[in-house]
C-alpha cells in the first residue's frame, strides 16, 4: 500500500472534493504530513496513519482511487506537455480523445490513471506526430 499512497490520498481528496486541510483534520495529522502524504515525501508512515487511510477511504474503490489520483499526478507533472500525453495515448491505445474528454472529470482522470504505460514515453509518441 505505502507506493501507492500518494496516490490514494491524493485521489480521496478529489474525489471527495475535500481540502487537504479536511483530510488533515479527518486523519488528525497536520497539514503538512497531509501534503508530504500526496507529494510521496513522507516515507514512513506509522501503521497508525495507515489504519486511519484505510478507514478514511474504506467505502471506495481502492483501485479507483489510486488511478484518479496517478492521472492528475500526470497531468500536472506533464504540465503544458500533457496534450502530448493525450495524442501520444491516442497513438499508442487507441483512445478516441473526443470521447475521452467528453467524460466527467473524475471518469476522465481514473483512465488516465489506470494507463499502464510511462507517461514520458507517450509523450515522446504524441510529439513524434505532429
Amino acid at each position: 500500500m505505502e507506493k501507492d499512497l500518494k496516490n490514494l490520498v491524493l485521489g480521496f481528496r478529489k474525489h471527495t472534493g475535500k481540502t487537504q486541510r479536511e483530510i488533515a483534520h479527518e486523519l488528525d495529522v497536520p497539514l503538512y504530513i497531509e501534503t508530504a502524504l500526496e507529494l510521496g515525501t513522507y516515507k514512513k508512515p506509522t501503521d497508525r496513519l495507515v489504519n486511519k487511510i484505510e478507514n478514511l477511504t474504506s467505502e471506495l474503490d481502492y483501485h479507483d482511487l489510486i488511478h484518479i489520483g496517478r492521472g492528475y499526478r500526470i497531468m500536472d507533472v506533464l504540465g503544458p506537455d500533457f496534450k502530448y500525453f493525450l495524442r501520444g495515448l491516442e497513438h499508442e491505445r487507441g483512445v478516441d480523445l473526443n470521447e475521452l474528454n467528453s467524460l466527467p472529470k473524475e471518469e476522465f482522470y481514473r483512465i488516465i490513471g489506470s494507463v499502464n504505460l510511462d507517461e514520458f514515453d507517450v509523450v515522446n509518441v504524441g510529439r513524434k506526430l505532429n
